[in-house]
């Protein structure tokens, strides 16, 4: 891959793994705060193309593409926030390459891309021995679970998507339909969960530090949707927690034990292997229609 795919990735990794010590910004609702914010990029980069969209079959399957790969697993995450802890969700996220590799895999002719498979279960050992699974044992309970679960397949199934779908599509117009189509889907949620509110005092955390940190990362997502193979990319979904770990542990220095140390060994291992193995052809892998 190119070195400006590299860099990008890298960005993405660092950004989403150090967001916990940036201040979050409070005064709207959650998926209101979102909306807005997508709203924003996808307005400007709306003027970016003068308004030059297509709205069309291409248009309407990256918009419904980009909501299932940004927009639902938000508003999944804040239903099922009671039911199932952020440390559970983070550790069954990580089951977007196992999702990514079968997919990709299942039209994948020469089947090169099955080697992947192992890698990505390795990581997800890794992760799981890091981050025990905890979950409610309550019928609603279990329902966020698969909901959450749901929510890893549609990501997984959308990332492959995207990659085919944006490859013709200019920087600027994929994010004014991913991001618009994403603004109206989180903020009609937030209305139905009657959470929405309109203060302008609450518009000022729009412009906050984390709402930087997030439009930067939303438009190097769907820059790396496009450019980065999907087995790689979704790489990050190991790459960012073994960081996160390790910036924890770099900062409380809790005693280290043979469970953690073996599993930041297989994490790092996985997402080593996601990102290093070659293929012959890396382009077969775009055989799902």
């Amino acid at each position: 891959m190119r070195r400006a795919v590299w860099i990008a990735f890298a960005a993405v990794c660092v950004l989403s793994a150090t967001s916990w010590v940036v201040p979050r910004a409070e005064g709207l609702p959650a998926l209101e705060l979102q909306g807005l914010r997508y709203g924003l990029i996808g307005f400007v980069a709306f003027l970016l193309v003068r308004g030059r969209v297509r709205f069309g079959r291409v248009g309407l399957r990256v918009a419904a593409a980009g909501v299932g790969f940004f927009g639902i697993p938000m508003v999944v995450g804040e239903w099922a926030r009671v039911g199932v802890p952020e440390i559970s969700r983070s550790a069954l996220f990580a089951m977007v390459p196992v999702v990514v590799v079968m997919v990709v895999a299942a039209g994948d002719e020469e089947r090169g891309v099955r080697r992947f498979l192992v890698p990505a279960l390795v990581g997800l050992g890794g992760l799981l021995l890091l981050l025990p699974l905890e979950f409610s044992g309550s019928l609603r309970g279990r329902l966020m679970q698969g909901a959450v679960c749901l929510a890893v397949v549609g990501v997984g199934l959308s990332s492959v998507w995207l990659y085919r779908l944006l490859r013709g599509m200019a920087l600027a117009e994929a994010l004014a339909v991913v991001c618009l189509s994403n603004a109206l889907f989180l903020l009609v949620c937030s209305a139905v969960r009657e959470e929405f509110v309109w203060r302008w005092s609450g518009l000022a955390s729009v412009v906050s530090l984390s709402s930087l940190v997030d439009v930067a990362e939303v438009v190097l997502l769907v820059w790396l949707l496009r450019e980065m193979m999907p087995v790689r990319f979704a790489a990050r979904y190991l790459v960012i927690p073994l960081l996160t770990l390790l910036e924890s542990y770099a900062l409380m220095r809790p005693e280290l034990t043979v469970r953690v140390v073996s599993g930041v060994v297989l994490l790092a291992a996985g997402a080593g292997m996601l990102l290093a193995l070659k293929m012959g052809e890396e382009e077969t892998m775009l055989s799902l229609r």
